[in-house]
């Protein structure tokens, strides 16, 4: 299935989940995350990757209120969520999106090759829309559709600068441990307040911002 049509299907769980009923739940999804990720700045160039980045996490990551599952799990329960026999085994297929660290690995045609930290495996992006702008220097942040016995990108990309991957790997190391997703969840989310405040503050050093020790008081 191509990236296009997954998009369209992304873009059919954001419209039904951010109006209607769930406007007040969006208000308040957009508060956990920004506040956990870094306060958005309408003003910033990386504005509307931001704004994917918590779309993301809204469809993907966070649990609604009136009910423990993900606007994208509760899709496949809602009768007014309307998909076709066809469709259904795409959506089951976005419920199974997985967010992950990754490291780049190498660019072949068209098929984008990774490692996923958190699992230690390799995977392939095959015919990726996306396949400029990667280091083999910098740990991204992203999440991949399950579609068959391949992956495809979602729309949502964080790249770490190359320096703070010895920062990222050991806090991967020691999280792996802890064999809690919500811990990995959490940290992911850290970094990409770290990223927001290396943009911000560009006149401190890097490891005075992607550090546990609180060095600097923002």
């Amino acid at each position: 299935m191509s990236n296009t049509m997954y998009e369209s299907l992304i873009d059919r769980l954001i419209l039904f989940f951010t109006g209607g009923r769930f406007q007040d739940e969006v208000a308040s999804a957009k508060k956990d995350f920004f506040d956990e990720s870094g306060i958005v700045d309408e003003e910033s160039p990386n504005f509307e990757m931001r704004m994917t980045q918590f779309l993301e996490w809204y469809l993907f990551s966070r649990k609604l209120s009136e009910v423990n599952l993900t606007p994208a799990e509760y899709a496949l329960e809602l009768p007014e969520f309307e998909m076709s026999s066809d469709e259904r085994p795409l959506f089951e297929n976005l419920v199974g999106i997985r967010h992950s660290l990754f490291e780049f690995l190498k660019i072949r045609g068209n098929d984008v090759y990774v490692k996923d930290l958190w699992l230690g495996k390799k995977i392939v992006i095959p015919n990726s829309p996306v396949n400029i702008g990667f280091s083999r220097d910098e740990i991204f942040d992203a999440r991949v559709i399950p579609d068959g016995d391949t992956f495809r990108f979602t729309r949502a990309f964080c790249f770490h600068p190359p320096e703070a991957s010895r920062y990222i790997l050991s806090e991967i190391k020691r999280i792996r441990k802890l064999e809690n997703p919500e811990e990995e969840e959490a940290f992911m989310l850290k970094l990409l307040k770290m990223r927001y405040r290396y943009e911000q503050y560009r006149h401190l050093k890097l490891e005075y911002i992607y550090t546990n020790e609180k060095k600097i008081k923002f």
